[in-house]
C-alpha cells in the first residue's frame, strides 16, 4: 500500500467528489436548483390520451400556451404504436420519460413507439398557439388527431 501525504489524501478525496458527483464542486446552490424555470410556478396541467382499438382519444387535445404541460399517451392495444408530431415541439426544451422508445433527428425528437400497455410522457410548455397534427406511422394504422394550443 502507498503511503501518501494528508494534503495529498484530501486532494484526491476532492477530485473523487468533483468527477464523480455532479455539481459538488459549485456548492449547495446547485443542488436545489430546479430544471424548471423558476420564475413558472404554475401546477404542470396533465393531459392523456389513450390510444385502443387503433385510435387516439381524444382525438383533439387542447393545451395552454405557456403553461407547464405533461401530455401522456398510455397504449391499451395489445400492438405497437408510434406517436409522431408534426411541429409541436419545434424550437422547444422537452423531457420525455415512460417505457416507450423515443426516437430524435438533427431537427430534434421525431416519434416515440409505445409498447402495448406502455406510456410515453412528455413534459414542456408550448409556446406558439397553432393546430399541431399528429399520427401513428406504424404500416396500416391510419390513426390521426390534433392537438391544439391556445
Amino acid at each position: 500500500m502507498v503511503s501518501l501525504r494528508p494534503g495529498v489524501r484530501r486532494l484526491i478525496a476532492w477530485v473523487w467528489l468533483a468527477w464523480c458527483v455532479p455539481g459538488a464542486w459549485a456548492g449547495p446552490s446547485l443542488w436545489a436548483a430546479s430544471t424548471l424555470a423558476p420564475s413558472n410556478t404554475d401546477p404542470e396541467e396533465r393531459i392523456l390520451v389513450t390510444i385502443k382499438a387503433r385510435a387516439f382519444e381524444p382525438d383533439k387535445v387542447t393545451l395552454r400556451a405557456g403553461h407547464k404541460t405533461k401530455l401522456v399517451f398510455h397504449n391499451q392495444d395489445a400492438e405497437l404504436h408510434a406517436f409522431v408530431p408534426v411541429g409541436l415541439f419545434a424550437g422547444l426544451s422537452l423531457n420525455v420519460s415512460g417505457n416507450g422508445a423515443p426516437e430524435f433527428g438533427p431537427d430534434g425528437f421525431k416519434r416515440v413507439l409505445i409498447p402495448s400497455e406502455g406510456q410515453a410522457e412528455f413534459r414542456f410548455v408550448p409556446e406558439k398557439p397553432g393546430v399541431y397534427p399528429f399520427f401513428c406511422d406504424m404500416p396500416g394504422h391510419e390513426m390521426r388527431a390534433t392537438i391544439i394550443v391556445e
